[in-house]
């Protein structure tokens, strides 16, 4: 068995905290809306940012694999109000010192109700909550949990169109809900990695490769504000079968479902996520596996805030964090 061991120190600067006056509770915290590091230009536009930087220090097997310093990512976002009804958001991201530029999200909103909104654009897939809201500020770890870059793999951009939107049964609980038809993965989740059947590198799938669209939603409930649990799912082929109505191949499927968590009690907090797969594979094999899953769960503990008198309102945090993926 092999041990392997990491250690990081992330350094999350730029911009300003977000806007006051924020009465609205956001759709999720940290998504689309509510990205850290967000200021207004006035009264419409928000622009913020954030860069990432790493030093690591990896061993296994007792043989050093890493001592290095790491530009992980920089990005840049926007949200504007057009009108009463009408938003735009986008960001850019930066990876590996520039290797890797795409654009993570460009998405039109038209309100038609405060709980029914059209989106439309290159989106977020609602697959699990920590796609939806995966910018390293808002967390006390700066590695994404193995679930949530393998099994879902973070973060998953499409582009797509559907509804949002959130129901309020009592003063204190809600539920939300989010369902879009996207153009899902292609079949780069059998040929796209040495190392067998990844969902990863089936991403990326921007001119829809069978004409199909897949489908990925979320529902999330949320009893009061302390507590939230989501569950979603991704479904839709990534093979090309047909060619001009001409059968070439069997359907092939994927579908992806997850269970998020989110609970907080005084200074401690309990975050989670779980995803399992199942994909249609030509024949079961030490390459092609039909069944993939995994977790992370996580307990944050904070503490000692005020102790930095420079820094005001920083605090120390005590972090746990469990994690397992099978392929």
């Amino acid at each position: 068995m092999k041990r392997k061991w990491c250690f990081t120190i992330g350094l999350l600067v730029l911009g300003a905290s977000v806007a006051s006056g924020e009465e609205k509770r956001p759709q999720v915290k940290g998504g689309i809306g509510d990205k850290p590091f967000i200021t207004r230009m006035g009264a419409a536009t928000g622009v913020g940012g954030y860069t990432e930087i790493h030093f690591r220090f990896e061993r296994t097997d007792g043989i050093t694999e890493a001592i290095t310093f790491e530009a992980k990512r920089f990005n840049i976002f926007t949200y504007t109000p057009v009108s009463d009804r009408v938003r735009v958001a986008s960001e850019l991201e930066f990876e590996e010192g520039g290797e890797e530029i795409k654009v993570e999200i460009a998405a039109l909103d038209f309100e038609l109700h405060p709980s029914v909104t059209l989106r439309g654009g290159i989106i977020l897939s609602p697959l699990g909550r920590f796609n939806l809201a995966h910018d390293s500020p808002g967390y006390d770890l700066t590695d994404r949990p193995l679930v949530s870059t393998k099994i879902i793999p973070t973060a998953l951009s499409e582009a797509g169109m559907g509804v949002f939107g959130a129901f309020y049964p009592t003063s204190r609980s809600r539920v939300t809900y989010e369902l879009y038809g996207v153009n899902g993965f292609h079949d780069g989740v059998l040929t796209g990695d040495p190392d067998g059947t990844r969902i990863a590198a089936g991403r990326g799938n921007w001119e829809d490769n069978n004409n199909r669209p897949a489908w990925v939603g979320r529902l999330a409930v949320s009893p009061q504000p302390a507590y939230e649990v989501g569950f979603s799912f991704h479904r839709g082929a990534y093979n090309v079968w047909e060619v001009e109505k001409l059968q070439v191949d069997e359907r092939r499927d994927l579908i992806i479902t997850a269970v998020d968590w989110e609970a907080s009690w005084g200074r401690f907090e309990l975050v989670g996520e779980y995803a399992k797969a199942s994909i249609d594979v030509p024949a079961e094999s030490v390459v092609f596996q039909s069944r993939q899953s995994g977790y992370y769960a996580q307990v944050n503990t904070h503490f000692g805030r005020d102790l930095v008198p420079a820094l005001p309102g920083s605090e120390f945090t005590a972090v746990v964090r469990l994690g397992n993926v099978d392929f």
